[in-house]
């Protein structure tokens, strides 16, 4: 890997990171999630022509698998901000983003996608297991089923169900892009997001629709910086990432340094958001990142 990928990747974490904690501080809703994917959208829309895509050679199974994703995107979104209403980003952020590890290994195994994990894989994700069970805990006495049942964890987990079904989904459509387009990846890659933000963004507005609070908060947030901000950072983390692929010589080396923002986070919810992180959560914080370095590599 060089130094440029390695900058390119720990720049998209910080930004991916500090978007979470954007909506943690500012207001945890849909509405945000809907200004920031519509701003996500506007902002790669120029990839629409740059990636040359024959909209007509994609097929009712790419429509099909992107619509998927988009259903899986609202759910994750919807967990996300419920969970951060009722619990810290220090809990959240690392749960909702190792969860899906677990998660994703155990869909292809049962459904036969792609290559089966090796024996050090698996013990990588026991230990991602292992520290997402002990991360809840406030201390060590706090070990019983009861202490998981609670809203910000179910939150989580649906948050971590939508990553699973939404990174399934779009494994299957973004090839099928690659071939019914002229441009390179990263081009490919952006036009994609574009159709995936603006779904998300119609998604997520069911919510406006229903709820009286969320279209308040609609208001309210359309005047802010925040979702704004939160929209750029969105998509330029995503970008950086597709630059920075071609730059190392395997692409688990990516995945492993973007295991950089689980600390990160609980660093930001302590220092800036002035939340209490117990023993059991650090603990559990290191055997993720361990874990997760393990099961990538």
């Amino acid at each position: 890997m060089t130094f440029t990928a390695f900058l390119l990747i720990l720049i998209s974490v910080f930004l991916h990171v500090s978007w979470n904690l954007l909506s943690k501080a500012t207001r945890p809703s849909a509405a945000f999630y809907i200004i920031l994917s519509i701003d996500a959208a506007v902002i790669t829309v120029p990839f629409l022509f740059l990636a040359r895509v024959s909209w007509g050679a994609l097929g009712i199974g790419f429509w099909t698998f992107l619509l998927l994703s988009i259903i899986a995107n609202v759910f994750y979104y919807s967990g996300l901000f419920s969970a951060y209403k009722h619990g810290d980003i220090s809990l959240v952020y690392p749960l909702a983003r190792a969860l899906p590890v677990l998660m994703t290994a155990l869909v292809t195994l049962l459904f036969g996608i792609g290559k089966a994990p090796s024996l050090t894989a698996l013990l990588g994700m026991a230990i991602v297991f292992f520290g997402c069970i002990i991360m809840p805990l406030k201390r060590w006495s706090d070990f019983h089923p009861r202490n998981y049942i609670t809203p910000a964890l179910g939150s989580i987990l649906i948050a971590a169900c939508g990553t699973t079904c939404y990174t399934i989904f779009d494994s299957i459509s973004i090839p099928v892009m690659n071939q019914a387009s002229k441009g390179n990846v990263l081009s490919v890659s952006g036009a994609y997001m574009v159709l995936l933000e603006a779904g998300i963004a119609a998604g997520l507005s069911v919510h406006l629709i229903f709820r009286k609070e969320e279209r308040y908060n609609f208001k309210i947030l359309l005047k802010s910086w925040s979702p704004h901000i939160s929209g750029l950072f969105t998509a330029a983390a995503y970008m950086l990432v597709l630059i920075a692929m071609p730059m190392v010589t395997n692409v688990s080396f990516v995945q492993v340094f973007r295991q950089i923002g689980l600390p990160m986070s609980v660093l930001a919810g302590v220092f800036l958001l002035h939340e209490n992180c117990s023993f059991p959560r650090i603990i559990g914080m290191i055997a993720v990142v361990s874990g997760l370095i393990i099961t990538v590599l």
